[in-house]
Order: C-alpha cells, then structure tokens, then sequence
C-alpha cells in the first residue's frame, strides 16, 4: 500500500469490536480479520521529565484503545535511510504507551516484546513496519513500547546534580523495565503466559536489551531475549556522559531549572547542537544519546558484563545482517587512494596495513561470489568492526555461562539504491521479514522483495517468525547453540547452519592488530 500507510490500516478497515478486563481496568479494542485482537495506546507510567516512571494504577471506566498513543520527542527529517522512518504517531514527552496483539484461542500463548530501534533518538512501536498482526497470528501475545528517547532518555545529570532533583540515568531504559513488569503482571488477561516473556528488537532496540540483559533484577523482567543487529558498541562511562550532560545544559544557560522549564521544542532543538558538538563527538561518535553506567542499571559495558556471567539464566539469540554499515556508505566514488585513507584514519592504523586489508577483503569476498569492489571492501571492514565481530565476541562471552545460547546472520541482498551504492544485506534490512509488512511504504521494492522474488521473501519473513515464536514458546529455535564450532543460523535465500561464518573475515585482521 503506498503513503506509509501498510497492513495497519487494512486490518484496521476489517476489524470488529472486543473487550478485555485487567487489573488496571477494561480495555475496548479491536479483532481483526485474522482472528487476532489488538489494543492499542495502553498507558504504562507517568513520569516527570528526566525522573523515573512512575506504574499508573489503572482508569475509570473502559479505556478506548482503537488507537495508538504519543510517540516520544524526536526530531523528524524529510527522507530517512530506510522506508517508513516517521514516528506513526502525535509526540508528547507523555509517551509511556505500550500494543498488545493477542492470537484468537485460549492460550496461555508464548509473549514476545518488541523494542523499537533507533539510535536511542528516533522511532515509535506506531511505525506501520512494526504492525506485528502476522507475527501474533502465528501464536504469540506480541506487545510493543513506547520509550523516551534522545534528551528525554538518554542523558545522565549525576555529575550536575541531576539525583538531587529525583532524575535517573537511562530513563529510557528504566521505562522499558516499567513496560516490562506491567507485561508480566497483565499479559495473562490477554491470554499470554507471564511466565515466558521473551524480550526481541532490533539495533538501538537490541542495544536496549543487551544492556537490560545484564541488569540486576533481569530475571524479573523477562525470561528470553532475542537481539537483531544490537548496538552494543558503546556505553557511555561517567566521563563522557557528563559532558553530554554539559554540553545540553550550556544550551539553556547551564541552569537546571532553565532544563526543567524548557519546552519540548527547544529540548529538540538543542540535540543538532549537542550532536555537532566537538567535544562530544570526539567521545561519543555519531551517537550521542547513549545508554550510560549507571552503578543501578547499567553496571558495565555489555561486552564486559555479560562475559563475566551477567546474563546467564537467560536463553539468548544474537544476530547480524551480514552487510550491516552497508546502510551507512557515502555517496560518491572511493577510490584506491581515498580508501587507504579513510581505513588509515578509521583504525588508526599505517597506510600499508590499511592497503593489505583492503585487498584481503577483496579477496575474501570474491571467494565467497560476493561483490569485490573498494567500496565493497570498505563496507565489509566497517560492517565486521562496528557489529558483526562485536555479536560474535557477545556470543562467545554469554555462551561461555549460558548453554542456550543462539547465533544466526542474516543474508537477503537488496538491490542497490538509485545513486548505485550497495546494499546487500544491510542494516535494517530485516525488518520487514520480522513483521511480513512488505507492503508498507516502499519497502517491498527497497528489499528487493518484489516481482519473482516475492514468494521466496514471504518464506524468509515466516522461517524467521516460526523461529521466533518457537524460541518464545520453547527456548529453542531449532537450530544448533553457540559452541566451539560457533553454529549460526542463515536466514536467507539459502537456509541452514554455517559454522562461523564471521571467522573467515576475522583471520583477516591480524594485519592491524
């Protein structure tokens, strides 16, 4: 369906009435055509700004939740990189909504939680690609959140005397937790099991779990995890959080109260100038709203906590696109000359270890019947250091404590973008498989999931979502757990297990380290 609009509203315009009754009070919703009942704009917490969630009570009443609530504040470009990239719904800095989707039949169905991704700034469980009516219809409750993001969730005050005034660190994260144990006190009215919640999301999404996942008080919280693409490549230490923090408060004249006052609007703005910042760039990178160590939450990075047992108890599936930065590539040539350079620069390597890496990638992907240009080159040393080395070095380390531990890689290639810059199996590219919402938006065309591939993508979408819901069910998604030989599930044209698929381009990097 073109406009953005998708199979949301299709199964909007054939749904009929249903009610459902929970601690909190009733709730009118929807069935739609599919048998699967859906609420929507279920209010959580409240909260101040920059202060923990507060669990609401309940309503008076039978609350109407035909439609979604607010999305969080964030800033909204005129194109994003990918389909589909507006928020779905108004914004409010009251935005701890959570949907419920919940199969026709008794139950107690297997819950899956979905957390949206975004660069931990953007994004919205109201986006039309995250309508998960065909994921619930194959048996699961699915549940989507809302959390605050950039600002609003993301900053630490502690060094400014933020805790005096009652605010949190990662108050996005702690609304997530708040989501989550109103999930495990509600969900059975809903006929999901509370006993077998199941936590999945996709990059900043991911990111978001991978630090939950090594949270004191997990165990509360969810019982399974499933991280696509997760953003586990930086937490934020006190240090660099602080200068976060004063780079946003210099905006508002260093003054806590002026930060307090300030109207969502300018809060907004105020992120371009935070982001541009050198100082913070010289520390946080392209990212600057950030989950941080918190010494409550967050008690190290990921990489480090959950080697150290962290997660353990929790069966886990961890997964890459296999061209993930492939999203991310510039417009223009690169050539030989410029690549050295830029790689020179990236790891802060000589000209002749960054040249030899170059060409061992070239190598390495003519051998695999990969494309094998520069740019191809490129687009392979920055997808394996950003995401596909760290996931494999996460695997190791949970797997080392955990046995039910899960890898796969993602391998559908997209067709390139108009300006002819590659795709392949990019970053994000996944996400309409993990809904089968194809036809929001552009996506269809943008996955290259159109024409006589259109059937082979519908059976990519349904292994991907029999897999997750099997998991939520079991704890097992029907492959081989992470081990020496590190099994990995490819979810792609092709399907079945590689054994360390990652590792061939791994070798390749003792030439910089």
């Amino acid at each position: 369906m073109a406009g953005g609009t998708g199979s949301l509203w299709l199964w909007q315009a054939l749904a009929v009435e249903t009610t459902v009754t929970t601690d909190s009070g009733s709730l009118r919703g929807v069935q739609l055509a599919n048998g699967v009942r859906r609420f929507l704009g279920i209010p959580y917490a409240t909260s101040d700004r920059f202060g923990p969630p507060v669990p609401l009570d309940g309503w008076s009443g039978e609350l109407d939740a035909s439609t979604f609530g607010a999305a969080a504040p964030q800033p909204v470009s005129a194109a994003g990189l990918v389909p589909d990239s507006k928020p779905g719904a108004e914004m409010s800095e009251a935005c701890q909504f959570l949907n419920v989707w919940t199969p026709s039949g008794s139950g107690p169905w297997p819950v899956l939680v979905w957390v949206h991704g975004g660069s931990f700034l953007t994004g919205s469980a109201s986006m039309p690609t995250y309508d998960p009516a065909a994921l619930a219809a194959r048996g699961a409750v699915v549940v989507s959140i809302n959390y605050r993001l950039g600002p609003f969730g993301f900053v630490s005050f502690d060094s400014l005397g933020g805790a005096n005034r009652g605010w949190v660190a990662n108050a996005g994260l702690h609304d997530v937790v708040a989501a989550l144990q109103w999930v495990r006190r509600h969900i059975g009215a809903f006929a999901g099991a509370p006993d077998r919640v199941t936590v999945f999301g996709e990059s900043a999404g991911g990111g978001v779990i991978l630090h939950l996942l090594g949270a004191p008080g997990r165990g509360e919280w969810f019982d399974r995890a499933i991280v696509q693409s997760g953003s586990a490549g930086r937490t934020f230490d006190s240090s660099t959080a602080a200068v976060v923090a004063e780079r946003l408060l210099a905006g508002f004249g260093g003054d806590l109260d002026q930060l307090a006052q300030a109207s969502t609007d300018s809060l907004c703005a105020a992120i371009g100038v935070v982001a541009s910042d050198p100082a913070v760039f010289s520390l946080a990178g392209m990212m600057p709203f950030h989950p941080c160590i918190d010494d409550r939450l967050v008690l190290g990075a990921p990489a480090v906590v959950l080697a150290d047992g962290a997660g353990a108890g929790c069966d886990t599936i961890m997964g890459v696109t296999r061209d993930e930065m492939h999203l991310f590539l510039d417009a223009g040539p690169l050539d030989d000359d410029r690549a050295v350079r830029r790689v020179t620069k990236y790891l802060a390597c000589d000209d002749r270890s960054a040249a030899e890496l170059l060409a061992r990638y070239r190598e390495r992907l003519a051998a695999e019947g990969l494309p094998a240009s520069t740019l191809h080159a490129w687009g392979g040393i920055y997808t394996d250091r950003e995401m596909n080395l760290p996931a494999r070095m996460l695997l190791d380390g949970v797997a080392t404590h955990h046995a039910s531990t899960w890898g796969y890689e993602f391998t559908w290639s997209a067709p390139p973008r108009p300006d002819g810059r590659p795709l392949g199996a990019a970053h994000a590219v996944d996400l309409p498989f993990t809904f089968s919402t194809f036809d929001v938006d552009s996506w269809r065309t943008f996955v290259g999931a159109d024409g006589d591939r259109a059937a082979a993508a519908q059976g990519l979408a349904t292994a991907i979502q029999d897999a997750w819901v099997r998991f939520a069910a079991t704890g097992d998604p029907g492959w081989p757990c992470w081990s020496a030989s590190r099994p990995t599930y490819e979810f792609g044209v092709g399907q079945g297990v590689l054994d360390d698929p990652i590792g061939s381009r791994a070798a390749l990097w003792d030439v910089v380290n």
